[in-house]
């Protein structure tokens, strides 16, 4: 594992659509971690229109549609876009598009609620990010997000904090066994929600989840470390100002 102060590029998704799409749906820390709490946190979305920021390989865009959503899923990665398009066999719009400049995708207050799983923590500029998903939320509407907790379980054992510590955000370059080499940003919390409040957010929920004894099953060691840190930080917040 290396740290890096400043990024040379963005993890190429690009490049691993393939070997992610194979895998996601059954990795314990995702199946059984993050997704049934980020799923928790969302509102009732039936017959509300939902931003899927993000999509991976179209699992959230598929759960959404299923509880009543008229669903858009967005991804930055071309061959995500291609995959998810493939699974979900055009019931829904699928576009190749980044959160953090879509106004020459969408108009301003177009969606009831945005769902970004696992996606920040690969974004640069969150404070663009976040207005993004202001402009492009309805009065009092809903962002879910599941991130990178700033002291993740991994982080917690295996990776020390660059020279300038927690209060200074940092990206790592790492070797994930699944998927090759991946970068992104380890941030103080303060560099997550200041933005989202800058942005016009207020926070409804934090969730900082305990495992659940399936993944004890599935993955003991995972389990263990989870007991003691949290992997990823959960939030629900709602757009409550509009100027």
């Amino acid at each position: 594992m290396e740290v890096k102060q400043s990024p040379t590029s963005s993890t190429d998704y690009d490049t691993i659509a393939e070997r992610y799409a194979a895998e996601i749906d059954v990795r314990p820390w995702n199946a059984l971690y993050e997704r049934p709490t980020t799923m928790a946190l969302l509102p009732d979305v039936a017959g509300r229109d939902v931003l899927d920021a993000g999509c991976g390989a179209g699992w959230y865009s598929e759960q959404l549609a299923g509880r009543g959503a008229r669903v858009i899923a967005i991804d930055r990665s071309a061959r995500r876009v291609a995959i998810t398009k493939k699974r979900l066999a055009g019931r829904m719009r699928v576009i190749e598009a980044d959160v953090t400049d879509l106004r020459e995708v969408f108009a301003d207050m177009f969606f009831d609620v945005i769902l970004c799983s696992l996606v920040l923590h690969y974004i640069t500029d969150l404070t663009a990010a976040f207005s993004e998903c202001a402009r492009v939320l309805r009065r009092e509407g809903v962002l879910v997000f599941s991130t990178h907790h700033p002291f993740d379980a991994e982080g917690f054992d295996a990776k020390p904090r660059g020279r300038d510590g927690y209060l200074h955000a940092e990206v790592i370059e790492e070797e994930w066994e699944w998927l090759g080499t991946m970068r992104y940003w380890r941030r103080p919390l303060r560099d997550i929600t200041e933005p989202l409040n800058h942005a016009g957010f207020s926070i409804e929920r934090v969730c900082e989840p305990d495992p659940a004894e399936a993944l004890r099953i599935a993955d003991p060691k995972g389990y263990a470390r989870l007991e003691r840190v949290p992997a990823f930080l959960f939030v629900r917040a709602r757009k409550t100002r509009w100027d």
